[in-house]
């Protein structure tokens, strides 16, 4: 064996070292991809495709109901939900002998200003839909049918194009789900 080593050029040894290192490498991908696809078969109960033999009468296990574990975790809901309720009165009690003083304020207060400002956003909706009725009433007394369209697309392009193009895709969105029949 040393005698076919000491043969071996000297250059080569840069090139065995880097074949040898890549082979070490995919050696333990191999492994850690082995022991991962193991471990995952053990934790999900599953066999590999080569121990599976043929069974009429087979049946998967989650068919078998275990009663006593059924029982202990019914048993443990319960208890969790025990302590669920028994936490909501004791913070209750809590807030109750507290006054809710500060929680209860800043909730209040925040009630009133989100109300303040819906009753202000209704308004300027309000307001703001009768200006531009009234505008548009004005704009129909002045214009002729093609210049009010001509007036709308000027004003507003990008509102135009965008409506234009849903439209459009609607219509043929209807023609080509249509069932055509021959009568």
């Amino acid at each position: 064996m040393s005698e076919t080593l000491d043969k071996l050029p000297p250059e080569a040894w840069p090139l065995i070292n880097l074949l040898f290192n890549l082979t070490m490498v995919s050696v333990a991908i191999w492994l850690a991809i082995t022991v991962f696809v193991w471990w995952r078969r053990s934790a999900s109960n599953l066999t590999p495709v080569n121990a599976a033999r043929k069974n009429k009468d087979a049946q998967p296990d989650f068919l078998n109901v275990d009663n006593k574990a059924r029982a202990e975790a019914l048993k443990r809901g319960e208890a969790f939900d025990k302590e669920i309720e028994r936490r909501t009165q004791q913070e209750a009690r809590d807030i109750a002998r507290a006054g809710g003083s500060k929680s209860s304020t800043a909730r209040r207060v925040a009630g009133i200003v989100t109300f303040l400002m819906s009753v202000f956003s209704l308004a300027t909706m309000v307001l703001g839909s009768i200006y531009s009725v009234s505008r548009m009433g004005s704009m129909l007394r002045n214009f002729s049918t093609q210049e009010r369209i001509l007036h709308v697309v000027q004003t507003y392009p990008v509102s135009f194009t965008i409506a234009s193009l849903v439209i459009v895709y609607q219509i043929y969105r209807f023609l080509a789900d249509r069932k055509w029949k021959e009568s």
